[in-house]
């Protein structure tokens, strides 16, 4: 667990600021029931005395976007996000947030401009060398089309949440420590043993397979595909000297950085500067090729199906746009490519010999598991196990051959069950134990980890008292929302 916590601290921290500064934008695509009357067509929500622009809206939406996505490697479709409904999520967020703001303009905390340009200063996205860098903080901000005063003004409501945030600390008790370590500190000595299955204990036959696929074709559809007519527009092949590379590079230098955050040096990014000049002169031609090609003056140079899962092209644009649009130049392996959604093919019902393969590997797994099941809790009644002494939910030993993140999975699951024995299945086993006997805190580990405790009792506090005052100020605080929603 300590191991968990050490890894995840970060998404522990109690915070209910989301920024609504992103600098890389997923971009808020289609918009659901949207109020606009004149008076609110700038905003999608007020809270209290303040309102939520739609600007904030949008860029707030890319920020949890990008989030999600980060999460799921990079795999987060458009579609998934509004099942997941998450323009829902960020406007709570703001609504949430915004309460709080009101909050803190009641108790009179204030930020003054030499607060919010100490925290400019010290962010090192706009510092060269250590130092910031004002050309290079508004090279940054336009870049992204980002206002310095928009950006500044997101800045002190950061600030003020911080200011409120830090009004409400309450540090962890040495008791509350004592019961949150006793908890996560507690050993349990162990009797284990596995069960497996053998090869023939398991099989199904073509009826069976056929039968199940019956009973869950709903479950077996095809891929979502996209056929794509595509215009490849190959790149300009004008040389370039070091002296328009140099003059290019003190321009955007802040895009060349090394894994590490450094700069890099003219020569390391020499060829990317190349590339990413001759891209920038072809921009006027690629898209004089997308008007000729959405006219029919230009003919597709290839046809490709791709799905929602391909990498290499804009899924996110592809995914919303209508059939026969043509979306406007897009950078793919280093050059533009001009896209026309030619053709969409939704989901449907495979063909039982289609879905067979899956069927039947979906089928043997539950047939596993239900023997797994049996012969586990059978072996719960008369178990005798060998013993693998202490163990606690931080353990990073092998536990029945797993690695250790099955390990520590199987960890949980015993110090979060109160019985004396029981199972687990984990893959392809089933790892029966017993707990022989039990002690309560390690102060050696105590005495090792009170930080971590200690940030995590406060953290959980934190978390309590803020989603009590968030409703306590919903219910003082009137919230009118002109965005209703996809």
């Amino acid at each position: 667990m300590i191991t968990w916590m050490q890894r995840h601290k970060k998404y522990l921290v109690v915070t209910i600021w989301i920024s609504t500064i992103a600098f890389v934008g997923a971009g808020f695509v289609g918009w659901g029931a949207y109020d606009l009357n004149q008076d609110r067509a700038a905003s999608v929500a007020k809270v209290g005395n303040r309102t939520i622009s739609v600007q904030e809206f949008q860029s707030a939406y890319a920020s949890h976007y990008n989030f999600y996505n980060n999460l799921l490697q990079g795999q987060l479709t458009q579609e998934q996000a509004e099942q997941m409904g998450l323009d829902k999520i960020v406007m709570s967020s703001l609504i949430n947030q915004t309460l709080l703001l009101n909050y803190a303009d009641e108790l009179g905390l204030l930020v003054s401009k030499e607060e919010t340009m100490e925290r400019l200063k010290n962010n090192p996205n706009f510092q060269e060398n250590g130092v910031f860098n004002k050309e290079l903080y508004y090279t940054i901000l336009k870049s992204n089309r980002i206002k310095p005063n928009d950006y500044e003004h997101e800045l002190a409501k950061e600030i003020l949440h911080t200011k409120l945030e830090n009004i409400f600390k309450l540090p962890a008790s040495d008791k509350e420590i004592e019961m949150f370590a006793s908890a996560f500190f507690m050993e349990d000595r162990l009797a284990i043993e596995t069960i497996s299955l053998n090869a023939n204990e398991v099989s199904a036959d073509e009826e069976a397979i056929k039968a199940y696929w019956e009973k869950n074709k709903a479950n077996y559809l095809t891929q979502k595909s996209y056929t794509l007519e595509l215009l490849n527009l190959p790149p300009s092949k004008t040389p370039f000297d070091d002296k328009t590379l140099e003059a290019f590079y003190a321009e955007e230098k802040h895009n060349y950085q090394h894994a590490d955050g450094k700069l890099m040096l003219f020569e390391e990014a020499k060829e990317k500067l190349a590339i990413d000049l001759r891209l920038k002169n072809d921009k006027k031609s690629a898209l004089e090729s997308f008007l000729a090609f959405k006219k029919g003056e230009i003919n597709a140079t290839e046809t490709k199906v791709v799905y929602d899962t391909d990498s290499l092209f804009p899924m996110d644009k592809i995914q919303i746009a209508a059939k026969d649009e043509v979306l406007k130049p897009v950078i793919i392996n280093n050059q533009y490519v001009v896209i026309r959604v030619k053709e969409i093919k939704f989901p449907e019902p495979m063909s039982y010999e289609m879905a067979k393969k899956e069927a039947s590997n979906d089928l043997l797994k539950t047939l596993k598991e239900e023997a797994l099941e049996k012969k586990a809790h059978a072996k719960v009644e008369q178990f005798k196990g060998n013993d693998i002494g202490f163990v606690s939910r931080d353990s990073v030993k092998s536990i029945a051959g797993l690695n250790e993140a099955k390990s520590a999975e199987f960890l949980s699951h015993v110090f979060d069950n109160t019985a004396k024995k029981g199972y687990k299945i984990i893959d392809d086993k089933a790892i029966v134990y017993e707990i022989l006997e039990q002690k309560l805190l390690n102060s050696d580990k105590i005495k090792q980890h009170v930080s971590l405790i200690s940030d995590n009792v406060s953290q959980m506090k934190q978390k309590e008292l803020n989603q009590n005052l968030i409703k306590k100020l919903a219910a003082t605080y009137k919230v009118e929302q002109y965005y209703k929603g996809k």
